[in-house]
């Protein structure tokens, strides 16, 4: 599995998200959720304190009993996923910026560790995939990103039957599946991440 090294990732932040893929109908929806968090699956995590749940935006992982095969060596993509999210956010706050909820619920969002987009990063490297389900946010530009971690063969894409997260049924062996169905809109530009808020001494985050 050929992944990038993380110190040779340079993110360029482009436009902000648009506006109106930042509001949401729940007006209870929290702009930014800042703080340690703890890693539930490559593509969810959740904040330790507030006890949110935040699902990336335009992101989905591997599930988490998915396996791969890459030259004859089997290897568990979707506990990679989970475990590479872990590397980057341990020992740091996370920095989300909410969108909107999917239909469970959940908060979906754009997250950070400083300056540094997961999701983009995540797709980079091949741990991920670039996706959203029907009637949630996309990112256009973390499609065009996803075409050269593909063409290069990185992760995920280093076994042509692995089926995608959205496609996979556990009861079955990996084949290859239809691609997502996802229409790029024409905005190529990255989320900014929130301004990080200073905590007053002795408050707890997240």
């Amino acid at each position: 599995m050929k992944l990038l090294s993380s110190t040779a990732i340079v993110i360029t932040l482009g436009a902000l998200w648009p506006a109106s893929a930042q509001t949401s109908a729940d007006n209870t929806l929290p702009k930014q959720i800042y703080g340690r968090v703890q890693v539930l699956d490559g593509s969810t995590i959740e904040f330790i304190k507030s006890r949110k749940i935040v699902r990336f935006a335009g992101y989905l992982a591997p599930r988490l009993d998915q396996v791969a095969m890459t030259d004859d060596v089997g290897w568990p993509a979707g506990q990679v996923a989970r475990a590479w999210l872990i590397l980057r956010t341990l020992k740091h706050d996370v920095n989300c910026a909410s969108v909107t909820t999917d239909a469970n619920g959940t908060i979906l969002a754009h997250c950070f560790v400083e300056n540094t987009n997961l999701a983009a990063m995540a797709i980079t490297e091949g741990i991920g995939y670039a996706f959203n389900f029907p009637a949630e946010p996309q990112v256009p530009a973390y499609f065009d990103i996803e075409r050269r971690a593909r063409g290069l063969g990185f992760g995920v894409w280093s076994d042509p039957k692995l089926s995608p997260p959205w496609n996979y049924k556990p009861d079955q062996p990996n084949i290859p599946e239809a691609s997502s169905t996802s229409k790029e809109a024409p905005d190529p530009g990255l989320p900014l991440p929130p301004t990080a808020p200073v905590p007053p001494n002795n408050s707890p985050r997240g």
